[in-house]
């Protein structure tokens, strides 16, 4: 039987005439919408092969050079001479991305966080080429998206207690003090990230109390410390915290780079689990299928909080920004193997 005798045999034999697209995305009401001149023009060689459905099969045929380039043939002299290009075209996916996020802070109402805090403006930094008249860069953008998120869903007032596991330099500390001066920090990291965090903050607020690792034992409760405090906390002295009332916790991407164990350590602790508010951004899966990174992996389902979860997304700065990787026995551009989550909890009412 021929395609078409199939075709009309099946239309037959069909209930349904006119397919209902109320309920459905735009791609697909374009898709039947397309079908019925599909079928006025179908062939074996292209009743696969539809403008919005098909294979996705190769258009060309590779070149040898092509191939060099993809990583898949080696060859020292042209590998030599695309070295440049291939540093430029990183370079443009980078820039690319960045823009991207820009869009995505200013889509928040952020813009005036970009204007109002210039990366090339803060402790230590460097002066990155400007994009688009922002001076920013990849983790800059992260930061301000962050700082926009906490802003636009309320989850700090002015006297709130923030704890932030994984603070690496302060940066975003830094930029949320800003906004919210006489709120109490504490950050609970490595030795020296809070070293560098201690050095970075200080420089921007001199005169807010700092305390200290060795101070931290001192310390009964947090409400017997000033307004505007920032405690540097070791990871080793963590649980010294159990008796602290925390408003928001938070962790950006380190709770998915632990070992299990660890992680359950903080997830499971009453410090977190007692927060009003908790706000994660994390990998899907920390050890995921390209790169594997411990044999107990945690995924999104071992984030179990105890409260009403009012915000999940992925996490969407840096989303499509790919860099040289090597996968598979193959150097070349590539995205992440694993995508982040943004997820936000807040106490049962």
């Amino acid at each position: 039987m021929d395609i078409n005798s199939l075709h009309q045999k099946f239309k037959k034999n069909s209930r349904l005439q006119e397919e209902n697209t109320e309920e459905i995305d735009s791609k697909h009401v374009e898709i039947i919408k397309n079908s019925k001149e599909n079928f006025k023009n179908l062939e074996w060689s292209n009743f696969r092969n539809w403008k919005d459905q098909n294979d996705m099969g190769l258009r060309y045929p590779m070149t040898y050079l092509s191939k060099i380039f993809l990583g898949i043939k080696k060859n020292k002299i042209i590998d030599f001479i695309l070295k440049i290009p291939r540093k430029r075209l990183n370079h443009y996916f980078h820039y690319s991305s960045m823009l991207d996020d820009i869009e995505i802070v200013k889509s928040l109402g952020g813009d005036y966080l970009l204007n109002e805090n210039p990366q090339n403006k803060t402790p230590g930094a460097i002066k990155f080429p400007l994009v688009e008249g922002y001076s920013v860069s990849s983790r800059w953008l992260r930061y301000v998206y962050i700082l926009t998120r906490i802003i636009k869903m309320k989850l700090l007032k002015q006297d709130s207690v923030w704890l932030d596991i994984g603070s690496y330099y302060g940066g975003l500390e830094g930029l949320v003090k800003k906004y919210f001066p006489d709120i109490k920090i504490i950050m609970v990291d490595f030795n020296h990230q809070l070293a560098r965090s201690y050095i970075y903050l200080n420089e921007l607020y001199p005169d807010a109390n700092h305390i200290l690792p060795k101070q931290v034992n001192s310390i009964q409760n947090i409400e017997s410390i000033p307004k505007g405090s920032i405690m540097y906390v070791e990871i080793e002295d963590f649980d010294k915290l159990n008796n602290f009332k925390i408003n928001l916790t938070t962790n950006f991407f380190s709770l998915g780079e632990m070992k299990k164990q660890t992680f359950k350590n903080y997830i499971q602790s009453d410090i977190v689990q007692n927060s009003e508010i908790i706000y994660f951004a994390n990998r899907y899966s920390s050890s995921p299928f390209f790169e594997k990174t411990y044999d107990d992996a945690i995924n999104i389902f071992d984030y179990k909080i105890n409260k009403n979860l009012i915000y999940l997304d992925v996490f969407p700065i840096s989303q499509y920004q790919v860099t040289p990787r090597k996968i598979l026995n193959r150097d070349f551009f590539r995205n992440i193997s694993s995508q982040y989550f943004e997820m936000i909890w807040k106490n049962k009412n």
